[in-house]
Order: structure tokens, then C-alpha cells, then sequence
């Protein structure tokens, strides 16, 4: 597949040699994560359970710190030897957050020569000789990001969402089949993949707990989250990467930055992707310049091939009331769920998810637990179908909603976008602050 965007080869990154020769233990795979699986046809690096295993992390912001943390809790043998971020209070702030965990302070082990701080300073990690490099920057550079680390030999975890845009949607395919090819590891952050009890719903779904799915709808409402002023003497990409939320080129809008979870937990029960979206949204509440160019509500109509159809809706705005279910309605029953871990089935082989209270993230945990335990056991995880594919099934909806027109799978999967600037640095024109007109913006 071609890929449209330009990503620069890092200097002594691809030629890195590996710091030690990794061996491949027998096992079996994490039955959890059976159905977020793809088998590799190459060999796999892995280590010995008697290996330590080296990670980077590059982006220091809340979710770089946790997932961090999920690592360390993951498996006794991780250490945490080399951090990047653009800013250097913000590595300082995580630096000094991983330091209070009294339980992984042991395994902090990160000397001043391997903190790296800039635009450039992924390169400098991918550099070193860790193992696994977790990307947790702003989902703009996750293409870039994730292209050099399979580049350089790295396994990885990567947060949602995979791009901002179809250049880096065709990007991180290429770089998940680089991955297969190289025997190299993507984990995703779309957790819900991971979580038990959605497992299981899902497994039920498919199995034809419901009957065929007629029709399903997915609705997140919650309020809204920080904003930073602008500092004397900032750039306008050091400003706009302070607050990244507000700016498409950097988070994709909200409905890509958070509402993937949903979207791509509602791809998978349905059990594959649309082939059209039609939607609609704006800005009621965060209409300041502060708020950059992105909407506060979204709703969106996807149409499948099938015939069966998914609504969903979604809104970030304070005040207003938090919303957060899903319903799916077959020929044969209908399957209900509330936040992120309770369901109901009722029909002929009716079934309850266990207690939770639907706000436990047992994903944020369990996506790593089988991260590291199939690194070592001999088995094989590459989740970059899926992330990508998910990631434009919500800017499908971006799009539509932007424009006012209906987009279709293929036509979003060729769209030449790229909204990310080539060759950032700190003083590079970023895209003006302009909000989406439907009916006047053009889906390029």
C-alpha cells in the first residue's frame, strides 16, 4: 500500500544492533487475548524469563506515566531505562511521579544521559538498547513514532489512537506488516480488547447469543478537560502541543482521541467495519480561541454491508449529564452494557458480566500483562490491523461531520490528508486555527 506521508529515516536508528541475542521459550498464548491476536510467519525476538527487559518511553505525559506504571506492575523483570518528551518538566514531573512508587523504584534506572527532551528526542531513545519503547506523545507523531521504532527493532506499545489521518492510517498498516515481517510486537491501547468480561461479551455476540445484529448504538457523554494559557515567548507549536486536545493535527478531535475506545469495541462485537458514515457535530459549549478548532458533540450513523447499522453519539461539555452505555438488538435477544465492563445478554442463553462498576480499568493493566508474558512465552501479538482500522472508522465520522457528506470506507482509506507538518520543529508554521464549516469544509 502506498504510503503518502514522508517520514525521515532516523540517523543510527535502523542500523542499532540488539544488546543481547533473545531467546525463544516455549508457551502457550494468553487465552485473554486470543481474539486480539495475529500470528507472525517470522521469528520472534523474545527473552528468557531470566532476561531483564529494557523499556523506553517516549511522551511523559498522565497516560505515558500509567502505562509505565502497567509495564513495571506487568513483569519484576522490567526496567525503565530511558525517557523523551518534548518538554523537559513534563519527563522531570513523570520522572519524579515513577521515583514515588515505592514498589518500582527499584527499577527506575534512568540516568541523566538517557532523558532526552525536544522534537528529536524519540530518535535519541530509539538510539539506546532497550527492548520495548512505549509511545504516549500526542496521536499526531504516532505514525512517524511507530514507523521508526519498527525501524529500529523495537517491540511496542502504542496508546490510542493510531493517526489523526488516512496518510498515517496507511502509515501504521505499513508499519504493523513491517512488524509481522520483522517478528516485532504492537500492542495497541484500545484495551477493551483486553478486558475479560468484554472478551467474553464478545465471544458470546459471535457465537450468536443475540442472533444476527439488526443494529447497535454506543454513547459516551462526559465533561471536558484542561486547558493551558499561553506562556510569554511560546511558539505556536509549543503552545499548541501544551494543549494538544484542541488541535485535529495533533489529537484528530475528541471523537479520535477518546471515542475510539468505543468505536473500535463496537467494530469488533459487530465483527467488521462500515462501508459508510454519515454524521453530524459542533461546538456549543468550547467556542473560545483556547479551545483551537475542535467540536464539543459529534453523532454519526454507520452503515455496514450487511445491512445492520451503528449509531453512535459522544460530547465533551461540562455541566451536562454523563452518559456512557451501549446497546446491540438481534433476531434473537439484545445484549445492553453500562461503562466499561458490565453487560447483560437476554435472550435464549441469557448471560451477566460480573460486578464491576464499569469504571475499573482492568484493560490498562491486562493489555500489558499479556504484552510481556507473550515475550516471553513464545507467542506473538501485532494489534496494528485493528488500531489502524478502528482509528479511521472514527475519522470517518470526523470527517463526515466536518464536511456535512457522507464518506465511505474506501474513500477515507484514500484520502490524501495529512494534516501532520513535515519536518516539525519548534518554530514551523502549524495549520491556522479554523473550525469546520459543514457544507463549506472539503474532505481532501
Amino acid at each position: 500500500m502506498q504510503n503518502d506521508r514522508k517520514l525521515p529515516e532516523p540517523s543510527n536508528i535502523a542500523s542499532q544492533a540488539r544488546r543481547r541475542t533473545f531467546l525463544k521459550a516455549s508457551g502457550s498464548a494468553l487465552v485473554g487475548a486470543t481474539l486480539a491476536q495475529t500470528k507472525s510467519s517470522a521469528q520472534t525476538p523474545h527473552v528468557s524469563v531470566d532476561d531483564d527487559i529494557r523499556i523506553g518511553l517516549i511522551g511523559c505525559g498522565g497516560r505515558g506515566t500509567g502505562a509505565t506504571l502497567n509495564a513495571l506492575k506487568a513483569d519484576p523483570g522490567i526496567r525503565l531505562v530511558a525517557m523523551a518528551d518534548a518538554f523537559e518538566d513534563r519527563l522531570q514531573g513523570c520522572l519524579q511521579t515513577l521515583q514515588r512508587q515505592k514498589d518500582f523504584r527499584s527499577r527506575i534506572d534512568v540516568s541523566e544521559e538517557m532523558q532526552f527532551t525536544g522534537l528529536d528526542a524519540y530518535q535519541k531513545v530509539l538510539a539506546t538498547d532497550i527492548d520495548v519503547v512505549l509511545l504516549a506523545t500526542p496521536p499526531g507523531f504516532r505514525p512517524l513514532h511507530l514507523s521508526a521504532a519498527i525501524d529500529a527493532g523495537k517491540h511496542v506499545f502504542a496508546e490510542k489512537p493510531a493517526a489523526v489521518d488516512p496518510a498515517g492510517i496507511r502509515s501504521v498498516l505499513a508499519s504493523a506488516a513491517k512488524a509481522k515481517e520483522k517478528g516485532l510486537f504492537i500492542v495497541a491501547g484500545l484495551h477493551a480488547r483486553y478486558e475479560p468480561e468484554t472478551i467474553e461479551m464478545t465471544r458470546r455476540v459471535q457465537d450468536g447469543a443475540i442472533g444476527e445484529i439488526l443494529n447497535g448504538r454506543m454513547s459516551r457523554y462526559g465533561g471536558g478537560t484542561w486547558v493551558k494559557p499561553r506562556k510569554p515567548g511560546q511558539t505556536d507549536v509549543e503552545y499548541q502541543l501544551s494543549n494538544w486536545h484542541y488541535h485535529t493535527w495533533l489529537s484528530g478531535d475528541f471523537l479520535i482521541e477518546q471515542f475510539v475506545h468505543e468505536i473500535d469495541r463496537m467494530a469488533w462485537v459487530m465483527g467488521g467495519y462500515p462501508v459508510s458514515c454519515l454524521a453530524t457535530g459542533g461546538r456549543q459549549t468550547r467556542t473560545e480561541e483556547m479551545y483551537g478548532h475542535t467540536y464539543d458533540h459529534f453523532a454519526a450513523l454507520y452503515k455496514f454491508a450487511n445491512g445492520s447499522e451503528l449509531y453512535t453519539t459522544s460530547r465533551q461539555q461540562k455541566g451536562c449529564a454523563n452518559v456512557f452505555d451501549m446497546r446491540l438488538a438481534g433476531t434473537k435477544g439484545t445484549c445492553i452494557g453500562a461503562g466499561k465492563t458490565r453487560y447483560e445478554i437476554a435472550g435464549p442463553t441469557a448471560w451477566q458480566s460480573g460486578k464491576g462498576n464499569g469504571k475499573k480499568q482492568v484493560g490498562h493493566q491486562t493489555e500489558h500483562d499479556a504484552f510481556y508474558r507473550e515475550l516471553r512465552s513464545g507467542g506473538y501479538l501485532n494489534n496494528g490491523d485493528y488500531f489502524a482500522k478502528s482509528t479511521l472508522m472514527a475519522i470517518m465520522a470526523r470527517e463526515s461531520a466536518y464536511t456535512g457528506q457522507e464518506i465511505t470506507w474506501q474513500q477515507a482509506l484514500d484520502a490524501k490528508q495529512d494534516l501532520m507538518p513535515d519536518n516539525i520543529a519548534w518554530d514551523t508554521p502549524v495549520p491556522p486555527w479554523k473550525v469546520a464549516i459543514p457544507g463549506t469544509t472539503k474532505f481532501a
